[in-house]
């Protein structure tokens, strides 16, 4: 659904406006298809379709003509539908692009809407000294759109494109507040260039304003990852949209990695009855959840552990994909549930205290339920471990010394391949899936579980083996023994159900 902006066909150079005054150029986005049907017309559009009627057929041979051609907003009066033209743009804004263009006619910018709640950026009139809000950020387009430049923030609802370097350096001058004029002059612009080209930010809501003031609780990558994340405030295909037909798919299983010899540790399969013998009833184990920052005398052992991550993250089964399918792919089924069943998750163990396993890494091979080993190559490697396991100590509030830190890592292409703009978001829910799923197992088996807020990505890539471009750590999860003093289960409900109904 993303489009490249294209430039403004307006006239000639030479037939700039008298006395320098730059253009504002309106057209139909390239994906809208009009169709005309008399003195009427139907728009479609990637958010949908709409019918208008009576139009009148010089209307409909404008808006139809908008599709190759554009419109300059200061010559609408002089049309003579030109109030119902502008009418019925204003109707359908988000179907509306606005480029400036300099006196000369060479354009500057060029706003799209992105979100159906845009409404045309008519240039406003900026305060005398503008400054650009915090949450924007320009960027360059793909390859096959070179020479693009695009500025976004997630608090406003269009996409400028930046035609010009000089647009960009305008820009660039704003990142501090100054004049309109003072900005213009360091970016080679005319006064009346720039004034336009500040019109036009402050229009699409790229400036801050300082009266409404910009959302002071969200830190800039947080509001973009929320806004590009979910559809609503952009234009940018999402979904399950296969959008790498030409890139190789990841395996669903993956293969030994880095620094992995040997055949492996195989580990314990559990006995269903004995599991089902002595776990506690579901609304005990889910009421007496909670995190345990302390841990036993004697530490965790390897066939709890063994249980832990059969019963969390083993592969139950592989189904394969159809070889003659362009979208299909092996579906993984695993304990917890997984949009789109890719499997992208995998577990990995830095061990201290474990009764019957050596302290170092291992993976978590969770096809053939086996320990896979990966011994240090070297003190660099070391370090990172030790690295990793106080980053892990700091995140308890530096409470407890590690028993075992389990660390979850995302092959992000087996998502990527399928989800466009979603992806990473997803991985992030199956995190916390995964996370509720160790909580409630590891507490019905007695253990002591804490999930973590954060870790070293640096630090985990170095220790694992990984290339963290490629499979990253996405969440880190404490297991060891549980104290006797702390119950596993809870007895009862607990609410504050009678108080809040009693305050009102």
């Amino acid at each position: 659904m993303t489009v490249t902006e294209q430039l403004p066909t307006g006239p000639a150079p030479a037939a700039g406006r008298p006395g320098g005054e730059p253009r504002t150029l309106l057209r139909l986005r390239p994906e809208v298809v009009v169709t005309a049907q008399g003195d009427d017309l139907e728009l479609s559009h990637p958010w949908g379709r709409q019918r208008v009627h009576a139009l009148g057929a010089a209307t409909v041979r404008r808006i139809a003509a908008l599709t190759e051609d554009t419109v300059d907003l200061g010559e609408l009066d002089r049309l003579g539908d030109g109030g119902r033209l502008f009418h019925l743009l204003r109707r359908f804004p988000y179907l509306v692009t606005t480029s400036l263009t300099d006196p000369l006619g060479e354009p500057l910018a060029t706003a799209v809407p992105i979100a159906r709640s845009a409404g045309l950026p008519a240039p406003v009139r900026p305060p005398d000294a503008v400054v650009l809000s915090r949450f924007a950020y320009l960027r360059r387009l793909p390859e096959e759109h070179a020479g693009a430049c695009v500025l976004e923030s997630p608090t406003a609802p269009f996409r400028l494109t930046l035609h010009r370097p000089a647009a960009g350096a305008f820009v660039a001058a704003v990142t501090a507040a100054r004049p309109v004029a003072e900005a213009a002059l360091l970016a080679g612009l005319t006064p009346a260039a720039g004034q336009a080209l500040a019109g036009l930010l402050a229009g699409a809501g790229f400036l801050d304003d300082g009266a409404q003031g910009e959302p002071p609780l969200w830190d800039f990558h947080d509001l973009l990852f929320h806004a590009r994340s979910r559809p609503g405030r952009h234009d940018y295909p999402s979904g399950g949209l296969f959008a790498h037909p030409e890139v190789a798919q990841l395996p669903a299983i993956p293969g030994a990695g880095a620094r992995e010899d040997g055949t492996g540790i195989d580990l314990p399969v559990p006995d269903w009855d004995e599991v089902l013998a002595r776990d506690p009833a579901l609304s005990e184990v889910l009421e007496g959840r909670r995190s345990v920052r302390a841990y036993a005398d004697t530490p965790v052992t390897l066939a709890q552990l063994a249980e832990l991550l059969y019963r969390v993250a083993r592969i139950r089964r592989v189904v394969p994909g159809d070889p003659a399918d362009p979208h299909g792919y092996d579906v993984v089924d695993r304990p917890y549930p997984a949009g789109g069943a890719t499997g992208e998750l995998e577990v990995y163990l830095s061990v201290v205290r474990c009764d019957g396993l050596v302290p170092g890494v291992y993976r978590y091979d969770a096809a053939a339920h086996r320990l896979r080993p990966r011994p240090f190559a070297g003190p660099g490697d070391e370090a990172a471990f030790r690295e990793l396991m106080t980053a892990a100590w700091r995140a308890t509030g530096c409470t407890v010394d590690p028993q075992v830190l389990l660390t979850v890592t995302s092959r992000f292409g087996r998502l990527s391949w399928k989800y466009s703009q979603i992806a990473y978001a997803l991985t992030l829910k199956h995190v916390g899936v995964v996370y509720q799923t160790l909580y409630l197992v590891a507490t019905a088996m007695g253990l002591a579980p804490c999930g973590l807020g954060s870790g070293d990505t640096d630090a985990a890539a170095r220790a694992l083996g990984l290339d963290w471009t490629a499979e990253s750590s996405v969440g880190e999860f404490l297991i060891g023994s549980r104290p006797a003093g702390v119950p596993r289960t809870a007895h009862g409900f607990a609410d504050i159900v009678g108080e809040s109904r009693a305050d009102g």
